[in-house]
């Protein structure tokens, strides 16, 4: 499986971050939505994910050398020469504006027509994602992998009766996958067992701004892996939250220090939108047929109220 080209379906923070990725690890990506100004917002999103990076590279040596004198340390010309070669930039301007140079941006799919691998990555709602990969089946060559970025649902169904039904596949990003190297690939009931083999080979042989990518074979689930755990685990501190049992803040504490989870439950939703934490619970649910995937009132009032987290400024918690 060679990727060359590639097409993303869905400009909003997860697809934005997506063709990031593949920029990122050298591969031409076009970015699609409905309108020129989601088109835009996408592309915003991508150069200021590529401006943090480099800012972040940029400033290594300063925050070391800062460091160091906030320890009383006092360095020679020569040392501080040493240790500003050391940190000097892997990623330079120059090296960013390549990555920028390799998305683009469009409102219709005519540039997706020679694509290797075309990404769905609209919101998490099943009739959405199938009139994507209606569209996409119509349009794609022969050769093209098609996949879905869904965190809950069913790929053979979205994939039911498409021409490209045997190369139609999951490939769940985590967000934001510039930071977070996990994929879960998996394969519908008509999916060629060898594709599953080569993408997960292909993603190993890519980095993320940190990491290098950690693809893993899931068996077709509702939620698949990673979901299937933690959306128990944000009801639960939902639970708890709804009943007092702990604030917000000293739940992700106590979740973080006793647990060893990198974020807390709520600091996890609010990162990836309470509208998309709500629409998996309630796929679970749904699949299931299990109460302990049935979402909080508390997260369903947030979601109601607009309050989906950090891309509108507030979730469980206030962000200015």
């Amino acid at each position: 499986m060679r990727v060359k080209k590639a097409g993303v379906v869905g400009a909003g923070a997860m697809g934005s971050a997506i063709a990031e990725l593949l920029a990122f690890n050298g591969i031409d990506v076009w970015l699609n939505d409905v309108s020129a100004p989601a088109v835009e917002q996408g592309l915003a999103r991508v150069r200021s994910i590529v401006e943090e990076l480099v800012r972040f590279h940029e400033s290594r040596a300063d925050r070391e050398l800062e460091k160091i004198r906030e320890l009383g340390v006092t360095l020679t010309a020569e040392q501080v020469s040493a240790v500003r070669s050391r940190l000097a930039p892997k990623v330079s301007r120059s090296r960013g504006e390549e990555i920028l140079a390799r998305v683009h941006g469009t409102v219709d799919l005519a540039p997706f027509r020679d694509v290797d691998l075309a990404i769905e990555a609209v919101f998490e709602q099943e009739a959405a994602k199938r009139s994507v990969f209606e569209s996409l089946d119509r349009l794609l060559g022969d050769g093209a992998v098609l996949a879905s970025n869904t965190s809950s649902l069913s790929i053979s169904r979205l994939a039911r009766g498409l021409g490209h039904v045997r190369s139609t596949l999951v490939l769940h990003f985590f967000n934001p996958p510039s930071q977070l190297p996990l994929v879960e690939v998996a394969g519908g009931v008509d999916t060629r067992e060898e594709l599953l083999d080569e993408a997960v080979e292909l993603i190993a042989g890519w980095r993320n701004h940190r990491y290098p990518m950690l693809p893993i074979r899931v068996k077709e689930s509702p939620g698949y892996l990673v979901n299937r755990i933690l959306v128990p685990v944000l009801n639960e501190a939902c639970f708890a939250l709804e009943s007092g049992v702990a604030s917000a803040r000293d739940i992700d504490a106590a979740m973080k220090a006793g647990a060893g989870l990198p974020m807390g439950p709520f600091e996890l939703a609010d990162l990836v939108g309470l509208d998309v934490s709500l629409e998996v619970a309630e796929s679970l649910a749904r699949e299931f047929g299990d109460p302990k995937y049935r979402p909080s009132v508390l997260l369903k009032h947030l979601v109601d109220a607009g309050h989906l987290g950090r891309k509108t400024g507030r979730g469980f918690y206030e962000y200015a």
